[in-house]
């Protein structure tokens, strides 16, 4: 055994040799049913630097598919660092090439990985990916299922076979448009019988919460503010099947690039998010690969950290670690709810706030940080008032232990405004019953209301912020406008149809 020096300190550090003899992680003996999942955290500086390192990851997966049973190699994003560079994809290539034909791999695409490095470009900037990682790279695996857009694997699906049961591995592109969620959506409707997967570049953040635009490096940072964050991505997609069982993604460099959560989902599923992203460590990395062993039987995830390149582990608490795979069912054992509120206008902590749900509420301290004793392992509805504001709150997931099961609130405030006015036809008369929905302000939320006899409408309050409002009624052709509102106002909007 020898050390490895941390940013937390010194963590010990086991060889190869002792984790596949007396000293394995993992308690034995190995379950029949269990398998392996390998993660490669961004590998954007061995492409550009140390691509022997890139290699050395990838031919240690080779070498031991078999005694670790290795059924799936995802990339987290960031392939390359820049782009651009013909290099960087050919070294990436070589060492993704090592892996061809002896298992199943599937690549997400990272926000380094736009030509010009440039996200906002979307489609017509991934000419370089799509040459090295696009469709093409897949055609004649079976498990490889399709993409979204046509053509390209800015989002794309796999169906891997272990054991006889099928998983379902989405793919899909950094800071996911809503396009791609609707088109993720129609996957998981037509796949409830698999476990599901998904992997994407950026979803957890460094403190256990989801990432989101108060955050650094968030969608925003990349000219991509108006798609989804991981936090949105929860919301509009995730949360919503019975299936999803795990979240995987990298991107975050704050902290020491891991973290992770557990949240219910709508259909009480349990889902683990889990970031792993080492790119701020010496030599881009180390080397170091999330290597998961999902035993359905035992209903657990035992997660490592192994470099091939050191042979070495690092055993710290946010590095080895082990989850339920599926809800291991309500605890009679007390729990608690906790998190923290910000103000979405300006991203500070939002101090006296009271957050609640059915059984106990809490006054937000000056940080914005709140604790509720709670049942564990729930998920319950919860609210977050203060005067003459607005809040997201929406459910959170109470937890036995806020280290070991960590799965903190956000929940974001913001002062109101109205939009109010007028539907009228082109000759002046009212369009009775029109349809006008208001989507975005600084809680990025949707509201939809009516016309009424005479015309008329109004939000009612709604978050500061930019809207986009879309009008529709029957016989007229459909509209949208954007509209900003502000603190305390009632904006006028009157709309003519067509």
């Amino acid at each position: 055994m020898f050390k490895k020096f941390s940013r937390f300190g010194v963590v010990a550090v086991l060889s190869m040799a002792g984790w596949l003899g007396a000293q394995t992680p993992t308690p034995s003996p190995t379950p029949a049913d269990e398998f392996t999942i390998v993660a490669l955290p961004d590998t954007q500086f061995y492409s550009s630097l140390n691509p022997q390192i890139f290699a050395a990851q990838t031919q240690w997966i080779a070498d031991h598919i078999q005694d670790q049973n290795i059924q799936l190699v995802v990339g987290l994003g960031d392939i390359v660092d820049s782009g651009g560079d013909l290099t960087q994809w050919q070294n990436a290539d070589s060492a993704v090439r090592l892996l061809s034909g002896k298992v199943p791999y599937m690549m997400a695409i990272g926000n380094h990985d736009y030509d010009q490095n440039n996200p906002a470009g979307r489609t017509a900037s991934t000419k370089n990916f799509n040459s090295f990682f696009g469709p093409a790279r897949y055609t004649g695996a079976a498990w490889y299922k399709g993409s979204f857009p046509a053509g390209s694997n800015e989002n794309f699906y796999g169906v891997v076979t272990v054991n006889g049961r099928n998983y379902l591995i989405i793919v899909l592109e950094f800071a996911a448009q809503d396009s791609s969620l609707a088109w993720a959506d129609g996957i998981l409707k037509a796949n409830q019988d698999k476990d599901a997967i998904i992997v994407t570049h950026m979803f957890t953040y460094m403190d256990n919460t989801r990432i989101s635009g108060c955050d650094l490096n968030s969608a925003a940072s990349f000219g991509v503010g108006q798609d989804n964050n991981g936090e949105d991505m929860w919301w509009k997609l995730v949360r919503k099947y019975p299936n999803i069982h795990l979240v995987l993604s990298g991107h975050v460099v704050q902290g020491d690039g891991t973290g992770r959560r557990m949240d219910l989902g709508v259909n009480g599923n349990l889902v683990n998010q889990i970031l792993s992203d080492y790119q701020s460590d010496p030599l881009g990395g180390s080397g170091y690969l999330r290597i998961m062993r999902i035993s359905p039987s035992l209903n657990r995830v035992s997660v490592t950290s192994y470099s091939p390149y050191l042979d070495s582990f690092m055993t710290d608490d946010h590095n080895q670690f082990t989850v339920p795979y599926h809800n291991p069912g309500v605890s009679t054992a007390p729990g608690t709810i906790s998190g923290k509120a910000k103000n979405a206008i300006d991203c500070s902590a939002a101090a006296g706030v009271t957050v609640a749900y059915s059984g106990g509420s809490a006054v937000t301290d000056v940080n914005g940080n709140f604790t509720i004793p709670a049942g564990a392992r729930k998920s319950l509805a919860i609210t977050a008032s203060k005067p003459r504001w607005l809040s997201d709150a929406r459910t959170g997931t109470s937890t036995l232990n806020a280290v070991t099961e960590p799965s903190p609130t956000k929940i974001f405030v913001s002062t109101a405004g109205q939009i109010s006015g007028h539907v009228l036809n082109s000759g002046g008369a009212p369009v009775a019953g029109a349809t006008l929905t208001f989507t975005g302000g600084k809680l990025r939320l949707s509201k939809t209301v009516t016309a009424d006899g005479a015309g008329v409408f109004s939000s009612s309050w709604i978050s500061v912020g930019s809207y986009t409002v879309t009008v529709a009624a029957p016989g007229f052709a459909g509209l949208s406008t954007t509209v900003t509102v502000n603190t305390g106002l009632t904006t006028a909007l009157n709309v003519t149809m067509k």
